[in-house]
């Protein structure tokens, strides 16, 4: 152990930290002086079990922010009493977590770093490292890394390398930019956009190094300065600071002022005196000396993770003992005037857990609910996916069904989207008209697609990725009630046929929108998987986009997987159906056949279907096995299936339920049911049947109590005279 008193000798310069390349080694020369006897040690690893830890007090301000902070109920007295077991700040730390899950939005932890020796170190090669690292770690501030010494403890020496890799997360969505200088040389990969998975994961947008040759495909002078125009895809390799040379009429001195990643211009400090075009430049740089190099990204879309990988290294061949050794990170957000540094809370380790596991009770509520522009509330295959829905308020639906094309269409814009990605890019940059949730049509979007985001006059994302390279004009449909888009092959007195999409989701009574259509044109019966009848029939439509819409804002799906077309059908009375009737004249006997169950009040249990002609006139007719109960009025509706069970839900009457019978002039109750109604303001009743008790009620003829001032009778007028109920 230590010994309780020794001299203050002062630290000899053989036991100074400094001395030694190995700290660890340095710090036992120092506590071994500590020992009581020549048989002990006192090394580094006996501080293990306080390394890390630290005393910190707190302020008497500060312990009065907590006081009152104790977990309380009430008890049964009223009183707030200690809730036990006691909640401590780790369990509520515990449970924030939870609901928190692992930050996904500026909640970074750094960028996975490797560190390499310098003989680790190949700038001929793709990776530029090779071998093992000998530490790894997720060291970043504030991005700025500058080396007074080793780039960390454990290097041979000054030289070397580190490599930092993992994720950039976005809080903004659109064009980012990274700036990079450094003394040294780096490189820079950035997700190549669309990528997926097993094709390519980084393009490599910088690799400066000590130098670089290309030849020149174009050169001359602007404004007083020169510039020279390479090969875009060798501009990687030039960056703002290094030195140019190579040809007679590029001056001294020369250096790079400005590099332009997309046309491969390079501006030059100094005029040129003659052309270079063809001659082969040479771009260079030392180590000390600043280059640097700016990233103008593709379109980011918010809280989405981009892979990165930045790369400092020192070559093998170069001294760097005495020169300034440093890189620097920054970045300027979309719509930001300024640069700021490229913190650790917006990197993110190779590691870091992005699961759904991990994502937090709120940050699942988020992704599950419905912003701006509608969406869908669990589903309608599985229970499991029902959401349930809360609100203290009134739910407001107002919807007013589109009658034209120019309604329905927000914009028509010239565009173009790369494949795997979900920016549109808009040529003419004009956003006008074109709101979140509007579907989007066009080469290479996916059915379906929406509009998650609009860039002001810039582009446009989607909430699905291209399957194709498109380019062209797409267009942006309304999305409040839209259902589908599909061509017209033609139609003609009131039947339809598609000739590109089909009749899936939709449903009889919605509205068909399109050019030469007539307004509030209804879909009357779906007839097969692209033919449908529609209603007013007097009309002529070919080859046009049609749009399908809903024709009222509450939609009632909950039937949909019970109530299957194939196997119910609802069928109207095209006349007047008399009771007893076994030949009924319908509307129509489409997907009908022998032996279907027909269901519903008007029908005894057991009926079937024994005959079906689809070409009586005037109407189609259904044969069944039993004549009718009830009489069927022109426009009633029915239910006749092929499976079991009750279906008659599936149809509801039009002349609302038994009892009621419908007739010319409105419901009537069914033979047998006493007859209620109103008539003159007077309530009349075939027969009325109580009990009566002697007790309470008496029942003589109001002739016979001449003195009767009761005010509680009440008067009936029977073929015997008129009785009056007296109340007791």
């Amino acid at each position: 152990m230590a010994r309780r008193i020794f001299k203050r000798i002062g630290i000899r310069r053989d036991r100074n930290l400094g001395d030694l390349s190995n700290t660890t080694e340095a710090l036992n020369n120092l506590l071994n002086s500590l020992v009581d006897s020549q048989q002990s040690t006192f090394v580094s690893e006996d501080l293990n079990a306080i390394r890390g830890s630290f005393s910190i007090g707190f302020s008497n301000d500060q312990y009065k922010e907590i006081i009152g902070s104790e977990e309380q109920i009430t008890n049964r007295g009223g009183l707030p009493s200690p809730f036990l077991p006691r909640i401590t700040y780790q369990n509520k730390l515990d449970n924030f977590k939870i609901f928190a899950g692992e930050p996904r939005l500026s909640g970074g932890n750094g960028l996975t770093a490797r560190y390499y020796n310098p003989s680790d170190v190949n700038v001929n090669s793709v990776g530029i490292f090779s071998g093992t690292p000998f530490k790894v770690d997720n060291f970043w501030e504030a991005g700025n890394f500058n080396y007074s010494g080793k780039i960390t403890e454990k290097s041979i020496d000054v030289n070397g390398g580190v490599e930092w890799e993992g994720f950039f997360i976005p809080t903004v969505t659109g064009t980012h930019f990274f700036t990079i200088n450094s003394s040294a040389c780096f490189t820079f990969d950035f997700e190549t956009e669309g990528y997926v998975s097993g094709v390519g994961t980084y393009t490599e947008i910088s690799k400066i190094g000590i130098s670089s040759t290309f030849s020149a495909t174009n050169s001359g002078n602007s404004g007083g300065s020169g510039f020279i125009v390479i090969n875009s895809g060798s501009i990687k390799y030039v960056g703002v600071g290094q030195t140019v040379s190579g040809a007679a009429g590029i001056p001294n001195g020369t250096t790079v002022t400005t590099v332009n990643r997309s046309s491969g211009r390079i501006d030059l400090s100094n005029a040129l005196t003659s052309g270079v075009t063809g001659s082969n430049i040479t771009f260079a740089k030392t180590v000390g000396e600043d280059t640097r190099i700016t990233y103008t990204s593709y379109t980011l879309i918010q809280y989405r993770p981009y892979r990165v990988r930045f790369r400092y290294f020192i070559p093998q061949d170069i001294s760097a003992d005495s020169v300034s050794r440093y890189i620097n990170f920054d970045l300027r957000q979309p719509r930001d005037n300024s640069t700021i540094d490229l913190r650790y809370n917006r990197l993110y380790s190779l590691d870091y857990d992005f699961s759904d596991q991990a994502l937090g009770n709120f940050n699942s509520f988020i992704n599950n609910s419905i912003l701006s522009g509608g969406g869908t509330l669990g589903g309608t295959i599985s229970s499991n996916d029902y959401v349930a829905v809360e609100t203290n308020k009134k739910i407001d639906i107002k919807y007013e069904p589109k009658t034209s094309v120019s309604q329905v269409i927000r914009s028509s814009v010239s565009g173009s989207i790369r494949s795997g990605t979900s920016v549109l890019s808009l040529t003419g940059l004009d956003t006008t008209n074109i709101e979140v949730g509007n579907y989007v049509f066009g080469t290479g979007i996916p059915i379906g697609t929406r509009v998650s985001e609009v860039i002001i006059n810039e582009s446009v994302i989607l909430d699905q990725d291209a399957t194709s390279l498109g380019s062209g004009t797409y267009t942006f449909v309304e999305h409040r009630g839209f259902v589908k888009r599909a061509t017209a092959g033609f139609g003609d007195n009131g039947s339809f046929v598609l000739s590109v999409g089909d009749t899936t989701n939709l449903r009889e009574g919605m509205i068909m929108i399109g050019t030469g259509v007539t307004s509030y044109t209804k879909i009357t019966r779906i007839t097969s998987p692209n033919t449908f009848t529609f209603s007013p029939t007097l009309q002529t439509i070919s080859s046009t986009p049609i749009y399908f819409y809903q024709s009222k804002g509450l939609i009632n799906d909950g039937l949909a997987s019970y109530c299957v077309p194939a196997e119910t059908r609802c069928v109207i009375a095209a006349t007047s159906i008399l009771a007893g009737s076994t030949i009924l004249p319908v509307n129509d006997v489409s997907g009908i056949g022998g032996q279907w169950v027909v269901q519903g009040p008007q029908f005894a249990v057991g009926t079937v279907v024994t005959e079906v002609d689809a070409v009586a006139l005037p109407n189609p007719t259904i044969t069944i096995s039993t004549g009718t109960i009830l009489t069927l009025n022109p426009g009633s509706n029915f239910t006749v299936t092929n499976v079991s069970g009750d279906r008659t839900i599936c149809c509801p009457p039009t002349d609302t339920s038994p009892p009621f019978n419908p007739t010319i002039n409105g419901l009537d109750t069914v033979s047998g049911a006493p007859s209620l109604r109103i008539e003159s303001g007077n309530l009349k009743f075939d027969s009325l049947v109580g009990i009566v008790s002697e007790s309470n009620i008496i029942s003589v003829p109001v002739a016979n109590l001449p003195n009767e001032v009761s005010g509680s009778r009440i008067s009936i007028q029977t073929p015997g005279g008129l009785f009056g109920i007296l109340c007791v």
